[in-house]
């Protein structure tokens, strides 16, 4: 059965050695993640490994697992292109499945072009710092085994928010705010939410950024439906105040008696009493251009019988704030509702299929819609395609569609 991975690291952040040993606290092979490290010294040139183990402790009463690792290292630099090709070699000689090894070689390309984006460098150029030592490796190819170990390299991966804390960072390019530049750059784009977190200093370091992304498909405010099989926490290397400073990884069986993923999206919702209908027109195309997931306009009758309208917005998190902004400015109203709600969706895919039509020949995006077994369940032309074929060519919009839609039936059985 299809496992699902939630990384939770909404409290405490997120580095590569909490998430490695998250992982080991789950359950992964101990010995086999070991091994692989004391690999990597064959690699590593002037660097030395004197303590390795993981161990069993707690942080502010939670019961973990934290790496212990205590290595020496003659340079205090290396070039990222250098570190590339022997992390590389490393992953060679421990005969990772190539999806690990993409995993491992993806999350440092990923640290090395953000250091190559601050930097204005390119990729054979950069000199990495911090992260061209053994431990970088360490964290990379640990993790990768013990994916590997635990039979979840290939499932699907969530993530929570992600705490970054606060405060000034100091380190070989002096002193910056926190979240540094390479934790903005990994992230940026991403779709995850950065928050501040329950701890003070540096939750997130760049190595653990870079292999979330390059794990997770999905950010989430609250859990989907699972049934937890194992639970691990990584315990960071820092005493927490006033909160555990635990990266907690759930590994769990999804709810499959319907076909259906889950997610959580917001409603926004105003009334509006005093616009045109052109107004409202363009407001709903804003909407859509800002990242609204579904905009719905309905009629109704307000205080004093005045007619209005009920505009509701659904949008994930990431683009609520932004999204009720546009809101406020397009309707000119003085509030909105939000509520967190959840929505289920049947997966769907996008494919282009050609067609012919007043024997001329083009491609219509379609959308198609599968059950859990692969099954079509539904299956429609996209509107836009569509009305742009019928207004090239001056034929109705019906004979497009039911063209198109003759051709899909034909292929698809």
């Amino acid at each position: 059965m299809t496992k699902i991975v939630i990384i939770d690291s909404q409290v405490a952040g997120i580095s590569g050695d909490m998430l490695l040993s998250s992982l080991i606290d789950a359950g992964a092979n101990k010995k086999k993640v070991i091994n692989s490290i004391f690999a990597c010294e064959n690699y590593f040139e002037g660097s030395k490994i004197r303590k390795l183990d993981f161990i069993k402790t707690n942080s502010y009463g939670i019961s973990c697992t934290k790496l212990l690792f205590d290595y020496v290292d003659t340079a205090n630099s290396r070039l990222g292109s250098k570190v590339y090709r022997s992390i590389a070699a490393c992953c060679d000689s421990l005969s990772l499945s190539n999806k690990s090894k993409s995993f491992v070689l993806n999350s440092l390309k990923t640290i090395i072009m953000a250091e190559s984006k601050i930097h204005g460098s390119n990729f054979s150029r950069i000199k990495l710092h911090e992260v061209s030592t053994i431990d970088t490796a360490a964290d990379l190819i640990g993790t990768a085994v013990a994916l590997e170990d635990l039979d979840v390299i290939s499932e699907k991966f969530y993530t929570t928010d992600v705490a970054i804390g606060n405060g000034f960072l100091r380190f070989s390019h002096g002193i910056v705010p926190n979240p540094g530049n390479a934790i903005l750059e990994i992230l940026r784009n991403k779709r995850i939410l950065l928050v501040p977190g329950k701890l003070d200093g540096e939750l997130t370091t760049p190595t653990g950024a870079a292999m979330l992304v390059n794990l997770v498909s999905e950010h989430i405010s609250q859990y989907p439906p699972l049934v937890p099989e194992k639970i691990g926490n990584g315990g960071g290397q820092k005493e927490g105040k006033n909160a555990a400073n635990v990266l907690r990884v759930v590994i769990g069986n999804p709810n499959q008696k319907l076909d259906y993923n889950l997610e959580s999206v917001y409603e926004l919702e105003t009334n509006v009493d005093d616009a045109t209908g052109e107004m409202i027109g363009n407001m709903i195309d804003v909407l859509y251009a800002n990242n609204a997931r579904d905009v719905t306009v309905i009629h109704a009758l307000t205080k004093k019988n005045r007619p209005s309208y009920v505009v509701k917005v659904l949008t994930d998190k990431i683009s609520m704030d932004a999204l009720v902004q546009t809101l406020l400015d397009e309707t000119g109203s003085l509030g909105c509702k939000i509520n967190e709600l959840n929505r289920i969706t049947r997966s769907r895919s996008f494919v282009n299929v050609p067609i012919t039509i007043e024997n001329q020949r083009f491609e219509v995006k379609v959308k198609i819609s599968r059950d859990k077994e692969g099954v079509i369940k539904t299956i429609k032309p996209e509107y836009d395609d569509i009305k742009n074929i019928s207004t090239k060519l001056k034929v109705p919009y019906k004979k497009v569609f039911d063209k198109a839609y003759y051709e899909l039936r034909t292929k698809y059985n």
